[in-house]
């Protein structure tokens, strides 16, 4: 500790080098050094404020004050508040003008309450200072209500975390900072009294009338000594004033005044943070050197801020010396918000601002202006009609603030009106920040991303994006702009700060040079809600416990990876050395210019899309919808969005985000059809392209195949992809119409026909290029060379010419007469020239032979799929006709039939096998279970019809015709699922009539089995009350009572009995021991017949008429048959209208499975498939 004569001499010595030995001194004093020294210097204690609340008890929470001299060095005190209350920085200073003088009540309860909601959202939004005057009147006490109701708000949500195990949530600290004289609150608070001057605890009373006093909103509180008694003081006590002029005494209160003790420091501490931080006057005390951020004990010095904290000051009212204190605040740049329409001052101001703009002219301003200025002034302040010198001065500083308030480019006010209703206070937060950023200079050098930083973390905390694009990147269009990526952080994690995401990616900012493999899984870990993450993608998908604080190391590659090979098919979207080698600039391929600008193009698309699924695995729609708007692919990442948040949706527990997923899936689909109709109706050729292009990025899978892997029936139902399936279904050839006259040929005749007899091919199929879509060039990369991107117009144009007649359909309907078709066909070479081929089978323009024509006749989908369903009707009459062989049949007939029935088991087995190495999106369930189900029927086929009956004589003709037949229903009924569902009639009905079964039908069941069971039960138990308990009581009772009541009217046994049923007791005796002995005892079997006969029961099956069981069947036959039957009927009636138009998109949907299943087929049916096996 240094010794106090020291600190005297050093005091009392003005040299210069002195001094600066003094700071260095005490820029390492220990905290209680530092404490010794400001109470010996500048009087200074300390301690906490309780306040009275209305029960008249100080157990409040205090509030924590310092009581010292004014002429205080300011350094001094901004190192007590970082060291004694542990301020940090704040981003930005809000002093608040009004005055107490001229005080009235706020009438208007609306404004009241926006205005709290207002202060509340800037409070929460960012680090704050609010600065008053820390009376309990007038504005100062509306924000220390608004502050104290925040507060309760914190306590209560706090608590309640708390209780439910959780911790509580870290929030913006709430700094409002009251600077009052002693002088001003003398009457109510004893600061004197106590001994301890660090620790002192002061009771604020209840203010009562005619008195100020502290308001305890307030977090903290500077109470200056006008008197100072501090030993640096002593130089200066016999100067300093202790009376105002006795004008300004009559004209307001002297807190008010400009040049009251409490004014006059704070706008001393109120210029010294704004200004520079290290700048040291030169007329004043030496600043002490302890300028560091933590407390003393660290012994590091650093300042708050280097330049001062950004200021903007608020008029609310006012009184004369308000007014010079904004024109203060105005000579030195700090911008002020007026509150127009509170009165006063702030009106006046207001008034002035507004004439000076419509009409500023000299002869006006002082014919008119001034003088209404000075009626304005007399009528609010009276006591100016006395005072013409002061009235004259607070004019021309009106007049003065209102020139100055615009210069150039900057702007230093701005008026928000109360009463208006396009002007919400709950917005005061932005005119706050508003105002801050059309006041400032336009920062050059090295300072230009310093003050760029800056004011984007203002918007960011108050998620202001407008005005980040208005008054920051809008301000100079010439300014280039660098967004540093912790901003870019900031934007990503925020809460809704999504539009700040696409505001900075406008800007240019590299998004590959940013989003490593480290960055990405530190989004995940910093992320401030990761419950959708944890319940969907990790312990769903990953079978994770979701405890896990932080992402392993590898989760990019071997979590993320899996993750969206689950829920999209695509393997391998992430790599882990990709995404660091385009963040370091390292890129790999062709080192040319244009080589490498691909390459930076491809990684930031990349990089787009890795922050997409990003967004949602973390449920940010919103983020992921702005990042899919900048995207080049928007509909295969459209689809990929919608798939994934589909197939999440499921892993969600609660039903109400189960919706909000599914909804956000919608959302997406409806994205991808918007686009796909906006490209159909611009540029078909190119749309079909791009449906037909496969990228290798989505595992080589086009645009289509994805729709369909997102079973995103509205896009496949769209008319661009179903002429795209059409045109797949169709191939290269084209039927065309011949005139008969009277007759028409379907289509489906003359490709069945052209196949099989193969010369109506010349007459009725035309082999061109318009039932499928021009073959898309395999791209290298994503970006064509110059000489690929001249030639595609060309090309396009002639691809367009090729297509322009065949836009309104497949079939192309062409002459008008048999003899115009032979005609043609004579000059078939002539013609042949004259058409255009395709570029995969004849690149070399030359007409294709006839072998040529009969391979491309036969690979067209269409001719496989009819000529299959040709071969499956001879194979049903061949099957029928062996079912219907008498007694052990035709063998060889039923050799004929098992080997055909073989063939098409294994194509089927085939086409699955090749499904799952190929891990198709075709579905793959039905396909196995058929195989399966044929296999089966083949063993037993060959095992009870073929050798069982041949060749072992096991003479089980009922078995094996009962195998047959149940074999022929099932193939009977394969029809209805692989045939008749390409039909636009009869695919439709099918779904409909699927839906019907499934929905319908299979409810009218459990409600059936319900009253089938009980009235079965209880119509069988009164008709037969003897019948032995057995398979055939159950029988009686489910099955005929049961189920085939519902299809016949067999109810003789309820009409008539054949013999007594009832039994007949002689005695009293043979009554009481009657289920004794019918029972056999204790052991209840009811098998003794003679105890049956013995009590006049012929058989226990016999049954006994009786009116119950008619009641008991009435009511079966009401429920069942009337009642349920019209239920089922109603409920038929009511799927087959909801189901209506979404079978048509079923149907659309599922005929793209039918054309690429055919299309892999071989070109011969089966049986005949054996040769293409072999060819």
């Amino acid at each position: 500790m240094l010794a106090s004569s020291t600190q005297e001499t050093l005091l009392n010595d003005d040299s210069p080098p002195r001094h600066s030995t003094f700071l260095r001194s005490i820029s390492v004093l220990d905290p209680n050094d530092f404490n010794n020294f400001i109470q010996e210097h500048y009087g200074a204690c300390w301690g906490a404020l309780k306040f009275e609340d209305s029960l008249s008890d100080y157990s409040n929470d205090a509030r924590p004050f310092l009581y010292v001299d004014d002429n205080i060095d300011l350094h001094v005190i901004r190192q007590f508040m970082i060291s004694e209350w542990k301020l940090q920085t704040a981003n930005i200073v809000i002093p608040v003008l009004s005055g107490v003088t001229n005080h009235k009540p706020f009438k208007n309860q609306k404004m009241i309450e926006t205005l709290r909601n207002g202060i509340q959202n800037a409070a929460n939004a960012s680090e704050v200072w609010f600065i008053t005057n820390g009376i309990d009147a007038g504005i100062p006490q509306l924000i220390g209500s608004a502050f104290r109701e925040e507060i309760a708000l914190r306590r209560a949500d706090d608590a309640w975390a708390i209780q439910m195990g959780r911790a509580p949530k870290k929030r913006k600290p709430l700094v409002l900072i009251g600077i009052v004289c002693d002088d001003e609150i003398k009457d109510i608070i004893d600061l004197k009294s106590s001994k301890d001057k660090t620790k002192m605890e002061v009771k604020v009373p209840t203010r009562k009338r005619d008195q100020l006093s502290l308001n305890s909103g307030h977090s903290h509180f500077i109470i200056i000594r006008e008197q100072s008694i501090g030993s640096s003081s002593i130089a200066s006590v016999g100067t300093k004033l202790t009376t105002n002029d006795s004008g300004e005494k009559q004209l307001e209160k002297l807190i008010d005044s400009a040049e009251s003790a409490t004014n006059k420091f704070r706008d001393r501490f109120e210029n010294f943070l704004h200004q520079e931080a290290l700048q040291q006057p030169t007329n004043e005390q030496p600043s002490i050197d302890v300028l560091s951020t933590t407390p003393l004990i660290s012994r590091k010095s650093k300042p708050w801020s280097e330049d001062g904290f950004p200021m903007v000051c608020t008029l609310v009212r006012g009184t004369p010396g308000t007014i010079e204190l904004i024109y203060r605040k105005i000579q030195q740049e700090v911008p002020a918000v007026i509150l127009k329409g509170t009165g006063s001052a702030a009106d006046i101001i207001a008034f002035a601002y507004e004439e000076i703009n419509a009409k500023n002219d000299k002869e006006y301003e002082d014919s008119y202006l001034k003088v209404e200025l000075t009626r304005r002034l007399l009528d609010e302040y009276p006591a100016l009609k006395d005072n013409n010198v002061k009235r004259n001065e607070i004019r021309d500083h009106i007049i003065s603030i209102v020139k100055k308030s615009d210069q150039g480019k900057r702007k230093f006010l701005t008026f928000v009106d109360v009463n208006s209703t396009t002007a919400s206070l709950n917005d005061f937060h932005k005119f706050i920040l508003s105002a801050l950023l059309q006041s400032q200079k336009t920062a050059t050098g090295n300072k230009v991303n310093v003050q760029l930083k800056r004011n984007l973390l203002l918007t960011l905390d108050w998620n202001l994006p407008d005005l980040a694009l208005s008054e920051i990147f809008q301000r100079d269009d010439d300014m280039k702009y660098s967004i540093q990526a912790d901003l870019f952080d900031k934007a990503v994690l925020g809460k809704k700060l999504e539009p700040f995401v696409d505001l900075f990616l406008d800007r240019e900012f590299a998004l590959h040079r940013y989003l490593k493999s480290d960055k990405l899984i530190s989004l995940f870990n910093e992320a401030k809600d990761r419950e959708f993450l944890t319940t969907t993608s990790l312990e769903g998908i990953l079978g994770l416990t979701g405890d896990e604080e932080e992402m392993p190391k590898d989760f990019v590659e071997h979590g993320l990876n899996v993750i969206v090979k689950r829920l999209t098919g695509i393997s391998h979207f992430f790599s882990k050395h990709e995404m660091d080698c385009n963040a370091m600039g390292i890129y790999f391929g062709d080192k040319t210019d244009k080589g490498v600008q691909r390459q930076r193009i491809r990684a930031e698309k990349k990089a787009l899309r890795h922050l997409i699924i990003y967004a949602v695995l973390m449920n940010r729609h919103q983020l992921a919808k702005i990042l899919w708007k900048r995207s080049s692919e928007p509909i295969p990442l459209a689809l990929i969005c919608c798939m994934m948040f589909k197939k999440l949706a499921p892993y969600c527990h609660e039903s109400y985000q189960r919706l909000l997923i599914e909804k956000q899936a919608k959302e997406f689909s409806d994205c991808a059809v918007g686009v796909l109709d906006k490209a159909f109706n611009e540029d078909n050729m190119r749309t079909f392209e791009m449906l037909d292009e496969k990228h290798p990025d989505w595992n080589h899978m086009a645009t289509v195949e994805l729709a369909y892997n997102a079973e995103n029936k509205e896009f496949m139902a769209h008319a661009a992809c179903q002429k795209w399936v059409t045109r797949q279904f169709y191939g290269e050839i084209t039927p065309r119409e011949l005139s008969w006259g009277l007759f028409k040929c379907p289509d489906y005749l003359k490709i069945i026909f052209s196949a099989i007899l193969i010369f109506p091919m010349w007459f009725w199929i035309n082999f061109s290029p318009i039932g499928q879509a021009p073959p898309t060039p395999k791209k290298l990369s994503d970006l064509q060379d110059d000489a690929d991107l001249e030639m595609k117009p060309e090309k396009k144009l002639d691809e367009g010419k090729k297509l322009d007649k065949f836009t309104s359909g497949v079939s192309i309907r062409e002459g008008n007469g048999i003899f115009q078709r032979i005609r043609r066909c004579c000059r078939r070479n002539t013609f042949q020239k004259q058409k255009s081929v395709t570029s995969t089978t004849k690149s070399d323009d030359k007409p294709m032979s006839h072998w040529e024509e009969i391979k491309v006749l036969w690979t067209a989908p269409i001719t496989k799929f009819y000529t299959n369903f040709v071969a499956y009707i001879a194979f049903l009459s061949f099957f029928t006709l062996a079912v219907m062989w008498p007694t052990c049949g035709n063998l060889l007939l039923d050799c004929f039939v098992w080997f055909w029935t073989a063939s098409i088991a294994f194509e089927n087995t085939r086409v699955a096998y090749e499904k799952y190495c190929s891990q198709s999106s075709l579905p793959l369930q039905r396909a196995v279970l058929e195989v399966i189900v044929q296999t089966i029927f083949l063993a037993l086929y060959l095992t009870f019809r073929i050798i069982g009956l041949w060749n072992f004589g096991t003479c089980q003709v009922l078995t094996a015709k009962a195998i047959l037949g149940v074999g022929l229903i099932y193939y009977y009924y394969r029809i209805l699922f692989i045939f008749l569902p390409i039909s636009p009639k009869l695919g439709p009905m099918m779904i409909r009539l699927r839906c019907m079964i499934m929905d319908d039908f299979f409810t009218f069941l459990q409600l059936f089995v319900i009253f089938m069971i009980s009235s079965g039960v209880a119509i069988t138990a009164v008709v037969y009350p003897h019948f032995p308990l057995g398979l055939e009581l159950f029988t009686k009772a489910f099955v005929f009572r049961g189920l085939m009541a519902l299809f016949s009217n067999e109810m003789s046994d309820l009409k008539t009995s054949s013999q007594s049923c009832s039994i007949n007791a002689t005695g009293q005796t043979e009554s009481e021991y009657a289920c004794l002995r019918l029972s056999h005892g204790l052991s209840f079997k009811y098998d003794n017949l003679y105890a049956y006969n013995r009590y006049g029961i012929p058989s226990p099956r016999c049954n006994q008429t009786s009116w119950i069981a008619w009641f008991l069947l009435i009511q079966y036959f009401f429920l069942a048959k009337r009642f349920l039957t019209s239920l089922l009927t109603a409920m038929f009636g009511l799927t087959g209208a909801r189901v209506q138009s979404q079978s048509e998109q079923i149907w659309m949907y599922n005929r793209y499975e039918i054309v690429m299943e055919y299309a892999k087929r071989p070109r011969l049916p089966p049986p005949f498939v054996v040769i293409s096996y072999i060819s």
